[in-house]
């Protein structure tokens, strides 16, 4: 592959440097990665510039590696590293707010081991789902699919049998498999349109283009799922748990969480949460008035509070949210299996009727 940064000359001291624009980002498994690797180089007292150097031979693609060997100069020039990291435009906002916050209080190793633990977990978590969302589309595909054969190709063979034979399949049986072919036969091409669409869609969105539509639609369901609120509180929590663990401020670690969240519920929590504490509030007391965790949880914030361990009690809490969105998504799964295997069983059955029913009655005339 090419190499797809855009060069301009900037100067830089005594020295130049190449600012370069990246069109390729880090995805969670990418970006946890980098930060283990540099974590990794800081821990054994490499200096980065030789470390990402190293990295930048190993790169498996070619904007990745020029993007590698850029931020090696700029290190070596005496740039910040969290500036370095903005300047590539290939890392969140979040990562560099971070890598700024390490290095201005010394911490620039265990807030890089943190993001690698965070970034892994996101990444696992999108994994899963992903795969709850593509295995329930799947199935329902093939069990249209399934249907739709039966009751528009193999059911008119054995109609076409029965007459001549001289027996027919009831008016009940026959008004059945009529509207199951064309239920499956639209619900299918029905499909095949909204995955168009949401091909659509998902091309405009890595363009750059936004539709307000989409846009609303998946605000409303943020707003109202379980499996996505969970997540929300899952970042909220593990956001603030390192913000904390860093020394950064209650305030500022709110902020920064507020923008991770993506879910328009949790963050109109998290702004009545700072403007409470502007107002005098504690954060237990805050965070009790906004509703955003429950009785149990609520308990665990104010033994941290007092405590002093409250980063470690937002990194349980964060865990607790974990487990309650991988077991929603779990949940998901379970209830639509059966569902999926109660429709294809009375469909079966309905269709074994049909035929046999008339079969029956031609015996017995044979008989």
């Amino acid at each position: 592959m090419s190499s797809e940064f855009e060069d301009t000359q900037l100067k830089k001291g005594s020295g130049e440097k190449t600012e370069k624009k990246a069109k390729n980002r880090y995805q969670h498994q990418e970006l946890s990665a980098f930060c283990l690797q540099v974590a990794l180089l800081l821990e054994a007292a490499i200096p980065l510039d030789e470390g990402l150097a190293i990295m930048a031979e190993d790169a498996g693609e070619q904007w990745e590696k020029d993007m590698l060997l850029f931020m090696a100069e700029g290190v070596e020039l005496g740039d910040p590293f969290y500036q370095v990291l903005e300047d590539t435009k290939a890392f969140p906002p979040y990562v560099v707010k971070m890598a700024k916050l390490g290095q201005s209080t010394g911490t620039m190793d265990q807030m890089m081991l943190s993001l690698a633990e965070y970034y892994e977990k996101e990444f696992f978590l999108m994994r899963n789902i992903k795969n709850a969302l593509t295995y329930p589309i799947i199935m329902v595909f093939m069990l249209l699919a399934v249907l739709f054969v039966l009751f528009a190709k193999v059911m008119p063979i054995f109609e076409d049998v029965y007459s001549q034979l001289g027996a027919e399949i009831s008016p009940a049986a026959r008004s059945a498999i009529q509207f199951g072919g064309i239920f499956s036969g639209v619900a299918l091409a029905a499909g095949a349109v909204l995955v168009v669409i949401c091909g659509g869609v998902w091309v405009f969105a890595k363009m750059g283009h936004r539709i307000s539509f989409v846009e609303k639609l998946v605000a409303w369901t943020k707003r109202r799922s379980r499996i996505a609120l969970a997540v929300a509180n899952r970042r909220f929590t593990s956001v603030l748990a390192l913000t904390l663990r860093s020394g950064l401020e209650l305030e500022k670690g709110l902020e920064l969480a507020g923008e991770l969240v993506e879910n328009q519920a949790v963050e109109e929590k998290i702004g009545t949460c700072r403007q409470q504490l502007g107002e005098g509030q504690s954060y237990y007391a805050a965070m009790k008035a906004t509703g955003l965790f429950s009785g149990f949880h609520i308990q665990m914030i104010k033994t941290g509070t007092r405590s002093g361990h409250l980063d470690r009690v937002m990194e349980d809490i964060s865990q607790d949210y974990e487990q309650q969105a991988d077991g929603a998504i779990d949940g998901v799964i379970s209830r639509f299996e059966p569902t999926m295997v109660a429709v294809l069983a009375v469909a079966v059955g309905l269709v074994l009727l049909s035929v046999m029913l008339p079969l029956v009655g031609v015996l017995s005339t044979i008989g």
